[in-house]
């Protein structure tokens, strides 16, 4: 434990020696702190939700390429930016950088804010992600405390910290404001990475590398090790099925009619993204195919031909399970029923790859794809 100013001094500076010859460089770090494009950390830290660092750095290039302003991704459209986050998942991601665009143009100039206040106001920016804005863009003494971070000051405090839990969040940003407040430094946004790449690379959640570890000093957990609490890995849960009916909609049923997609309202499960209809059905629904172009009609307003199979998928979401039955039929009406979604498009087989589609959609346009180039 780190009671003595004397003690947080050392441990800063140990902390310090150990970042310098082991910090690993991204794009979004490429400069010290306080010598970083605020927006770039921005970007970055949304996308790393989530998703390891060493992951998201192609999506981040391909990102800055096309949006290298914060006025670049304002004016674009909101379809724009949802396909150029494909891969990434959880799109509402993507849609809260959009709407943040185009608040930070109408009230900060275009510029990223460098006050805390400020960016907690902003649509997808928590306490984590403020606190490393602010400290790996701007410099200032502000934590940024992720699970690693956590995990870190568990075992040096031998404490069962939870990152869901304001009041441990609160204590670890306590001993961080403690540590940085030690003699004269400047760059302690510096400490921040530090502390989040020790927790990162060494303090692993099963089996720590404590040989590797600068601060085993400070470590109660180290000096017990028998008491080591170490993460068990998350036991795969059983999800509940869902069944869902897909419906491949066509002018025609050659492989070159026009395809129905619909846009997902907002607060849906895949807000913003583009899908081929479907909607939730009963097993028996499924097997009653007869019943298949009456619900069509009632549920889409929509009437149809005779149906065929055209494909199966599984999608597993965070908290169910979704086996879609796909089945292809012409559509002989134009016009979805509106209070459904957000848009609707009558494309070509060949715009598909225009849109950004979900997983299960993605896989459902690749088998159209395929089949019609066959």
């Amino acid at each position: 434990m780190l009671t003595s100013h004397q003690d947080k001094q050392d441990f800063k500076d140990r902390l310090l020696t150990w970042h310098e010859s082991h910090a690993k460089l991204y794009p979004w770090r490429s400069r010290p702190a306080g010598q970083r494009d605020p927006y770039h950390v921005w970007i970055a830290e949304i996308m790393a939700q989530q998703t390891r660092l060493a992951t998201i750095v192609p999506y981040f290039e391909r990102w800055i390429q096309r949006f290298p302003r914060i006025q670049d991704i304002a004016e674009a459209s909101e379809m724009e930016v949802t396909k150029l986050w494909e891969g990434l998942g959880y799109y509402r991601r993507a849609l809260n950088i959009h709407k943040t665009a185009r608040i930070l143009m109408e009230q900060h100039s275009g510029q990223v804010p460098s006050a805390l206040s400020d960016l907690l106001e902003l649509p997808g920016i928590g306490r984590y992600t403020a606190g490393a804005i602010l400290c790996l863009a701007f410099n200032l003494p502000e934590p940024a405390i992720d699970g690693n971070v956590v995990r870190l000051f568990s075992r040096l405090y031998r404490q069962s910290f939870q990152a869901s839990r304001k009041r441990d969040l609160d204590v670890i940003d306590n001993e961080i404001r403690a540590i940085l407040a030690q003699g004269q430094l400047r760059a302690p946004g510096t400490v921040a990475e530090a502390l989040m790449g020790l927790g990162s690379s060494v303090c692993l959640p099963r089996i720590p590398r404590c040989h590797q570890c600068p601060v085993t000093p400070y470590c109660q957990t180290f000096r017990q090790p028998e008491k080591l609490t170490v993460q068990p890995q998350p036991q795969r849960k059983t999800l509940p099925v869902r069944h869902y009916l897909g419906l491949l909609l066509t002018t025609d049923l050659s492989e070159t009619g026009h395809l129905l997609l619909v846009r997902n309202k907002p607060d849906s499960l895949l807000g913003g993204l583009w899908s081929f209809p479907a909607f939730e059905v009963t097993e028996e629904e499924i097997r009653g195919q007869s019943s298949l172009p009456e619900r069509v009609r009632q549920s889409l307003s929509l009437k149809i031909g005779p149906a065929s199979v055209f494909s199966s998928f599984t999608q597993d979401y965070s908290h169910f399970r979704r086996i879609q039955e796909v089945v292809k039929a012409e559509c002989l009406g134009y016009r979805p029923n509106y209070d459904l979604w957000a848009d609707f498009r009558w494309v070509r087989p060949g715009q598909l790859q225009d849109f950004p589609l979900s997983a299960l959609d993605q896989r459902m346009a690749k088998v159209v794809l395929h089949r019609r180039n066959s």
